[in-house]
């Protein structure tokens, strides 16, 4: 048999862990809480507690302790358990791997916790005109190296990540992150569903039935009257124009997808995009990005991605073995 390994994702609002065995997920549980509960209470005890209690529950019930437990995503930040300062891009897998720092943290486990670096692009030296070539991403670079083994991705490429933010990833053809762009699209889609009047025009996303039709005059209403306006739109075809909260949601989905676009700005049309994530954004983009001329757009599945995550993560943990050796 094979080790067994426990793998820690923990981002803004959620931490999971996953256990890895011959070439598996055997076990998974999530609590929700995350790098947002840290930065409001200014404490790590919700993270850490709710580490040890999934971290004990996932030995009692595969029946072993893990050779190593594997942590990435915000868990890394100024807000997560153990900063680790990113790595400037381009990032290679090996350079990934060398970057890894393992610490003790006996009232989580006594298995020894080991932090993945995230990437970091650097801005522009012009002030503020500069801003927008600087990016930060802290869990896609484990993400990428499972997805491009699990897909059989060689040439270079853009990963398209959806989650509380959406990234795009450029990824060289042996692998190194060379950049990144992220928008937050997926804050203002919780934001603008719960915290604006547009709560009442609107339906749970649970359990809807995406109306591609009305995603498309979303996102084309947005491109021709703007972001706002075309946010505004959702109250007045539920208030006015006799749509249904259900179709408006859908339209609402395609206001939302029209800021990830500029994500890909300078992309050329035949780069293959993989559009990969949680909800329904990763199909939206998908027919989006056909519709405007994007022909290598592949949709990973969400249990393609969550697999490809952990292997990732274990691969540049084996990595990193080798080169501390």
């Amino acid at each position: 048999m094979s080790a067994t390994y426990a793998v820690v994702d923990s981002g803004t609002t959620t931490t999971r862990v996953r256990i890895w065995r011959d070439g598996e997920v055997v076990w998974s549980a999530s609590r929700q809480v995350g790098a947002k509960d840290t930065a409001v209470d200014g404490s790590t005890a919700k993270v850490v507690a709710s580490l040890r209690e999934l971290l004990a529950t996932a030995t009692a019930e595969t029946g072993s302790e893990p050779a190593a437990i594997i942590c990435s995503g915000m868990i890394t930040s100024n807000m997560g358990l153990f900063e680790l300062p990113h790595l400037p891009a381009p990032a290679s897998t090996d350079d990934t791997a060398r970057g890894m720092v393992q610490r003790q943290f006996p009232d989580i486990s006594n298995v020894p916790l080991t932090f993945v670096p995230g990437v970091k692009t650097l801005p522009g030296s012009d002030g503020l005109a500069g801003l927008p070539t600087g990016d930060v991403l802290r869990g896609e670079e484990a993400e990428i190296v499972g997805l491009r083994h699990a897909l059989g991705i060689q040439p270079e490429s853009l990963f398209l990540h959806i989650g509380s933010h959406h990234k795009a990833i450029q990824v060289a053809a042996d692998g190194s992150i060379l950049g990144s762009r992220t928008a937050i699209t997926g804050e203002l889609l919780a934001a603008v569903t719960s915290n604006t009047f547009l709560k009442s025009s609107v339906e749970p996303l649970d359990g809807l039935e995406l109306e591609m039709d009305a995603v498309v005059e979303g996102f084309a209403a947005a491109r021709e009257y703007g972001f706002g306006r075309a946010l505004f739109l959702v109250r007045v075809g539920e208030q006015l124009a006799g749509q249904s909260p259900a179709r408006m949601t859908s339209y609402l989905l395609g206001v939302l997808a029209s800021l990830d676009l500029p994500l890909l700005t300078g992309a050329a049309p035949d780069t293959p995009i993989v559009v990969y994530g949680i909800g329904a954004f990763p199909g939206i983009l998908g027919e989006v990005l056909l519709a405007e001329g994007f022909a290598g757009v592949r949709v990973a599945s969400k249990a393609v991605a969550d697999s490809a995550a952990v292997a990732g993560a274990v691969s540049l943990y084996e990595r990193y073995l080798v080169l501390h050796g």
